[in-house]
């Protein structure tokens, strides 16, 4: 699973990923005693109690697809996230009280570590919740009119996808580049809409057989960088896992600030805005190094 896939399920209340970084995080909380932190650091720590609450929030409200309807919208999502983290923040003080009173009272009835077991109450606590939500969510499924176990389709790979492929992988021959460029000779996508393939993700059905790459689990080191979308920035990258070629995104830019990403994010874009693949003509080369992406020298 790659950093795109690991963000898209911790950002998703429903799956198992969400659940585990969630419930962590509320019990790492508990485990600090805020009565023993200075000034400074216990406002640090109300800050992150209402940064965890504000994406708890606005994971709960985010579609968890395109095609899913988002009656909040953006600008919503956006108002609410910043009112929980506000409410969170205001009301930091009284729940300190109540956990100095709970930690007193587990001392007091002889409880030799009571920040574990306060610690243990939260991550069961939030565990809890989450499985409610989660089985909610099912029940929802359960309800619909029809569900149909969507189709697996095995096509061609389209000219403007293997074009991409072939000039990423033809720029080097290290890190497993012959290996790959092998296997793609007779690689086929796999589409779940009927034969179609989307914007911005490939799934490759590699042959059997080939020599694995070596690194096997790693995003290839060559990737494309193109603009479209007001000049922002894109970036191509493969995917290899298992020692084979496994996929090809469409990312944004390495290259943008927090404040960019945050943006996109808020307006509610998505890779699919582009609505095509770029031309191998429109994507510049890079290479990553220990400093980063930079052009790949000819």
């Amino acid at each position: 699973m790659g950093v795109r896939g690991f963000a898209r399920r911790v950002n998703d209340p429903g799956s198992v990923v969400h659940g585990v970084v969630s419930t962590g995080l509320a019990a790492g909380l508990v485990l600090i005693e805020p009565r023993k932190l200075t000034t400074g650091r216990r406002l640090a720590y109300r800050g992150v109690v209402a940064a965890v609450t504000a994406w708890t929030v606005w994971a709960s409200l985010r579609p968890g697809s395109s095609s899913e309807a988002d009656p909040v919208g953006p600008v919503g999502r956006a108002a609410v996230t910043t009112g929980a983290a506000g409410a969170a923040f205001g009301a930091a003080e009284a729940g300190e009280a109540i956990d100095a009173r709970l930690h007193d009272g587990l001392a007091s009835a002889g409880a030799r570590r009571p920040r574990l077991w306060l610690a243990a109450a939260a991550a069961a606590l939030s565990a809890a919740a989450w499985w409610i939500g989660r089985l909610g969510d099912r029940i929802d499924i359960d309800d619909a009119d029809t569900w149909d176990e969507p189709t697996q389709f095995v096509v061609d790979v389209p000219e403007d996808v293997r074009a991409l492929a072939v000039q990423l992988l033809s720029a080097t021959d290290e890190c497993g580049a012959p290996e790959l460029r092998v296997q793609f000779d007779g690689a086929r996508l796999v589409s779940y809409d009927e034969g179609r393939v989307e914007t911005g993700f490939a799934q490759f059905d590699t042959p059997e057989g080939f020599s694995r790459a070596v690194p096997g689990d790693a995003t290839f080191p060559v990737i494309g960088r193109f603009r479209a979308l007001e000049d922002r920035t894109f970036d191509v990258r493969l995917v290899v896992e298992n020692g084979r070629l496994d996929s090809i995104h469409i990312h944004e830019g390495a290259d943008w600030t927090p404040a960019e990403q945050a943006a996109w994010n808020d307006a509610g874009h998505d890779i699919t805005d582009l609505g095509a693949w770029p031309l191998p003509e429109q994507i510049d080369l890079l290479v990553e190094t220990p400093a980063g992406y930079r052009p790949l020298q000819p």
